[in-house]
């Protein structure tokens, strides 16, 4: 199973050039049209790093929006979801007592309610249209989501950390997409690029796999230290 290698991983830097288009794990070069007859949901239902994203997708019904044409899912892990039940666990049992938990059955049951808008939410991860590198910059670009007038920023940028991949004897400087939520006003711009959101505006996620093609568009899985949602619930846990 293509993701099995990536528990072992600490970061994944896409490669790309004009010749080839190929992502590297563990050193080895996978092609990224493996699942291009496979439906982006189908994908993710192979992969057991996406186990607890397909319950939720089923929770909520959305298993058509991510298969729709044309379509970019940036794809949360088991381990962003398990950070946002473990932050809001510490958030409940601040309120009301060790006791309270909130785990998959409380969240998949505000999905399939939309209980503060808990499905809508998960469309923030649905972007048009389907992104290939061709169409990312390094300043980045506002794209829409699956919930409407919500807009996320995508950028294609360089990396000279050597635990990226860089290497000053390789020619080819490695680029790494990141994905940006935004909780402020930033002007976005050559001069103000996504890099430079500042944390009090915006949230900012590595794609630890991208440019996955699928029969309907593109998986980006993003970096294992997210939090579903962008949520953050330890600044509002009392102390």
């Amino acid at each position: 199973m293509l993701n099995k290698i990536l528990y072992t991983l600490t970061a994944v830097v896409v490669l790309f050039t004009s010749c080839q288009k190929d992502y590297v794990i563990g050193g080895k070069n996978e092609d990224e049209s493996i699942y291009k007859n496979t439906l982006t949901y189908d994908v993710l239902k192979q992969d057991p790093v996406y186990d607890s994203l397909i319950q939720l997708i089923d929770a909520a019904g959305l298993q058509n929006d991510i298969n729709e044409a044309n379509t970019t899912l940036f794809a949360p892990s088991d381990f962003a979801i398990f950070n946002y039940l473990n932050d809001r666990t510490r958030y409940v049992q601040s309120a009301y007592g060790d006791t309270k938990k909130f785990g998959m059955d409380s969240l998949k049951y505000y999905l399939q309610n939309n209980i503060n808008g808990t499905k809508d939410s998960l469309k923030l991860y649905i972007v048009k249209p389907a992104l290939n590198y061709s169409d990312l910059t390094t300043t980045g670009r506002f794209y829409e989501t699956g919930l409407p007038n919500k807009k996320v920023i995508v950028s294609y940028e360089e990396t000279r950390d050597p635990n990226m991949g860089y290497n000053p004897l390789v020619s080819t400087v490695p680029r790494l997409v990141y994905l940006s939520y935004l909780t402020g006003n930033y002007n976005l711009s050559d001069q103000n690029p996504a890099s430079d959101i500042p944390s009090d505006l915006g949230y900012r996620v590595l794609c630890k796999t991208s440019g996955i093609l699928t029969k309907n568009g593109i998986i980006d899985e993003l970096e294992p230290a997210h939090t579903l949602f962008f949520a953050d619930w330890p600044d509002n846990i009392s102390n």
